[in-house]
């Protein structure tokens, strides 16, 4: 009798491990055929409406960046902006032009390209929006041009009484910029040249205000050695020490090591040539007409075109007046915010001391930075450092990139993008007097947006970075899909080519977005 409750003792085990093992395989075979990964080695995404939701971008009131899902997106932020867009695709249709027709806040904007932006937007910031409108227009592209000194702001710290830091020397940085050789042999020169340039700055701020102008250091530095010892010497009995003591210094090397100094004097000439008395660019900086600080209190757009043939000549003068519209907005007190719409950003002299500050503190100034170029590639060949490339894009609270190439900004949007968990089936199978098959499963982790995914983001489409959000792959609509952007923005073809009719290339198509 015990063996047979033995044996059925065993019977029903042996059972209860048959149930055991066909639950089991049935799970094994359930989970080999369920497609879905787990997330365990990772569960990153692209951001959705929820998340730009979560970020704010649904607020009309901002930038706007692009449209997600049909809802069109707008940076709400008090924060930087960074396009990365090659040249020619787009960067002024679908995100310049639209925040000059939608951007209600001060704007100051860099317009390299013969006044497009100009044409194209003054009309409506000034009469939709109501905003004071200045244009300073050395060759008279768009008509007459304002006048802005650069070197203004020197006068006003001398007048407030206070002693000059390193302003002056912020400025000659941008006139001879470190380039890429100043660690070299012949550094000395352009350093030598910037202490020359900065103690005639001073001197004329603390002396004779009135002769503080860009053409004054022009002839500075292109006159008689007679007259530059003359010079020279009033500079040293000016009652200023930190004046007397540099142009002491450079009158000793005038005196004693003439190559020395012809070295640093042709530096200085050659920064200096585009400000030779009676030329465009001396006349637009003899006078000032614009108080960046009021931008501070009412709405006010400035303008700065320049033809695109003159973009070389002219760059150290628009990074000037960006640096001294920069340090006047952050030294005035007002509840309003500026944004520095600044089109092709890397042919700027790098680095522009007030842009870096600005990055970096000025924000809390109500002074935000909207920054166009084609990518990486561009700033390095301007001369900024792959620290300084990293910090900008850190700073930016939106980083909006398409058509992008660049090894190490694919490496990193790849990083960005965060890993995701994907499963990969591998059925194998063997020959031989009996055959057999199996089906293996397993999981692995691979970037949300691989390089070869990146590649393919660009007619149309873009990627946007938001600090702490997933990234967004959303559509690029250019103004004339937007009501009512395209009543209120002029067509650039006009400019160029006198008309914009059907018989011209056609705007590529995008579904209407009304606003």
């Amino acid at each position: 009798m015990a063996r047979n409750f033995e044996a059925d003792a065993r019977t029903a085990e042996a059972m209860e491990y048959q149930r055991m093992a066909r639950r089991r395989a049935l799970m094994i075979e359930q989970r080999y055929l369920d497609e879905e990964a787990s997330g365990d080695l990772g569960d990153a995404r692209l951001g959705d409406l929820q998340d730009a939701q979560d970020a704010n971008l649904l607020d009309p009131a901002g930038l706007y960046t692009g449209v997600l899902d049909g809802e069109m997106l707008f940076l709400n932020s008090d924060g930087h902006h960074l396009v990365y867009g090659r040249a020619g695709s787009g960067k002024g249709v679908t995100s310049a032009q639209p925040n000059l027709a939608h951007y209600t806040e001060s704007m100051f904007v860099t317009d390299l390209k013969d006044g497009e932006l100009h044409y194209s937007s003054a009309e409506h910031r000034a009469e939709t929006l109501g905003h004071d409108v200045y244009t300073l227009d050395p060759w008279g592209i768009r008509g007459r041009s304002a006048q802005a000194n650069p070197l203004h702001r020197l006068g006003q710290i001398v007048a407030a009484g206070r002693l000059i830091d390193d302003e002056a020397d912020e400025i000659t940085l941008i006139l001879l910029p470190k380039g890429k050789g100043e660690g070299g042999e012949n550094g000395w020169v352009r350093k030598g040249a910037r202490r020359l340039i900065a103690a005639r700055m001073k001197y004329l701020a603390y002396t004779d205000h009135n002769r503080l102008t860009l053409s004054e250091l022009w002839r500075f530095i292109n006159c008689s050695d007679a007259d530059l010892e003359a010079s020279f010497d009033e500079m040293i009995h000016c009652g200023f020490e930190d004046v007397a003591g540099a142009s002491a210094v450079m009158a000793s090397v005038f005196k004693e090591a003439p190559k020395q100094f012809e070295s640093y004097r042709a530096e200085s000439i050659d920064a200096l040539a585009a400000f030779s008395p009676g030329s465009a660019l001396a006349r637009a900086t003899m006078g000032n007409d614009i108080d960046f600080g009021q931008m501070k209190h009412k709405p006010i757009t400035v303008y700065l075109c320049v033809p695109s043939s003159k973009l070389g000549v002219a760059a150290p003068w628009i990074a000037m007046i960006l640096n001294h519209a920069i340090e006047q907005i952050a030294a005035t007190t007002g509840p309003n915010k500026t944004r520095f719409l600044i089109d092709e950003f890397a042919q700027l002299p790098a680095p522009i001391p007030a842009v870096m500050k600005a990055l970096r503190l000025y924000r809390g100034r109500g002074i935000l930075l909207s920054m166009y170029c084609q990518g990486r590639f561009s700033l390095r060949d301007a001369g900024y450092s792959e620290a300084a490339i990293k910090e900008i894009e850190d700073q930016a609270a939106c980083l909006q990139m398409w058509g992008v190439e660049d090894p190490s900004l694919l490496k990193d949007i790849e990083y960005w993008s965060g890993n995701t968990s994907i499963v990969q089936v591998r059925p194998s199978h063997s020959g031989g007097a009996v055959a057999s098959a199996s089906l293996g499963r397993n999981e692995v982790k691979r970037p949300v947006l691989q390089a070869e995914d990146i590649r393919r983001i660009g007619d149309g489409q873009q990627i946007i970075k938001l600090p702490g959000f997933p990234l967004f792959v959303t559509d690029r609509i250019p103004y004339w899909q937007v009501t009512p952007w395209k009543s209120q923005l002029r067509d650039v073809r006009d400019l160029h080519f006198g008309t914009s009719s059907e018989n011209q290339v056609s705007p590529p198509h995008h579904p209407t977005t009304e606003e």
